[in-house]
C-alpha cells in the first residue's frame, strides 16, 4: 500500500515529492547493503517504508478525520484544529514509529549490534533532511529512554496536544499502534513469526479484529490493506465495535 505523498510527511514542500522519495529509498537501500553485507536492501526498504507510510496515514485518519464523525467538534476545537498544520501531527507519528521500529529491531536482534545505526538510518529514510534537526534527535532519545508503556503514554499526550481532536478518538488506537509498527518492521525483515506474535497481542486487546469476514485479522503484506476492516489499522467502526 504505497503512500502517494512519499515517506516523509509534507513540510513546506520539502521531502514529500516522488523524486525525493525514490532518491531516499535508493540511498537507504545502498547504505543498508553496505553496512550489513547484504543484497536485499531494496526489499527491506520498500516493505518497511510502505508499511510505515500506511500506518502513519491510517493513524492520522483515525485520530483526526474519524474522530469528527460520531461526536462532532465544538466551535473552539474546530477553530484550533483548523489552525494546526497536519504535518505536525504526522511528524510526531513518524518519530514515534521510528522509536518503536528501532525497539523491534533490537528485540528481534535483526541487525546484531546495529541498533544505533538503524535508528539514524531509519530517521534519514523517513524524515529526509529533517533527521539532522537537534529537536528530532532529542525527541527520539526521549522516546527510547522510556519503557514501551511510557513511550505509548508520552506519544498519546504529545499527539493530543498537537491534534486536539485526537482526544475524542478511541483510546484503543494507542494500544494497537505500537504492535502495528512491530508487525510492519518484522515483515520487512522477513520475521513472520514476530509479525504473528505482534498481531496476537493486538487480537488480545481487540478480539473483533479476527472477526472480519474478508481478512479474518490475518497479517497482511506491508503493501496490502483490507478494504472491509482497514487492517493493518482498523476503521472506526471496527475500533468501536462491542
Amino acid at each position: 500500500m504505497a503512500d502517494e505523498r512519499g515517506d516523509a510527511p509534507a513540510s513546506g514542500g520539502r521531502g514529500g515529492d516522488k523524486e525525493d522519495r525514490i532518491k531516499r529509498r535508493s540511498e537507504a537501500a545502498a547504505a543498508f547493503n553496505q553496512q550489513h553485507g547484504r543484497q536485499d536492501g531494496a526489499q527491506v526498504v520498500n516493505s518497511l517504508a510502505d508499511g510505515l507510510s500506511a500506518l502513519r496515514d491510517l493513524l492520522y485518519l483515525r485520530a483526526h478525520g474519524d474522530a469528527e464523525h460520531p461526536i462532532g467538534l465544538d466551535s473552539m476545537l474546530i477553530s484550533t484544529a483548523a489552525l494546526m498544520q497536519p504535518e505536525l501531527a504526522r511528524n510526531e507519528i513518524e518519530l514515534y514509529q521510528i522509536a518503536e521500529s528501532t525497539a523491534k529491531v533490537a528485540e528481534g536482534h535483526y541487525l546484531g549490534e546495529g541498533d544505533a545505526w538503524y535508528l539514524e538510518w531509519l530517521a534519514r529514510l523517513r524524515l529526509g533532511a529533517a533527521q539532522k534537526n537537534p529537536a528530532v534527535n532529542n525527541r527520539l532519545s526521549h522516546y527510547l529512554s522510556k519503557s514501551a508503556d511510557d513511550r505509548r503514554r508520552a506519544f498519546s499526550q504529545i499527539l493530543e496536544r498537537t491534534l486536539p481532536e485526537a482526544g475524542h478518538a478511541p483510546l484503543v488506537i494507542y494500544r494497537l499502534f505500537p504492535s502495528a509498527v512491530w508487525v510492519a518492521t518484522a515483515l520487512a525483515f522477513g520475521d513472520h513469526q514476530g509479525a504473528e506474535s505482534a498481531r496476537k497481542r493486538q487480537v488480545a486487546i481487540l478480539p473483533g479484529i479476527a472477526d472480519c469476514p474478508h481478512c479474518h485479522g490475518r497479517v497482511l503484506a506491508n503493501e496490502e490493506k483490507c478494504l472491509q476492516c482497514g487492517n493493518p489499522f482498523w476503521s472506526y467502526e471496527w475500533l468501536t465495535a462491542d
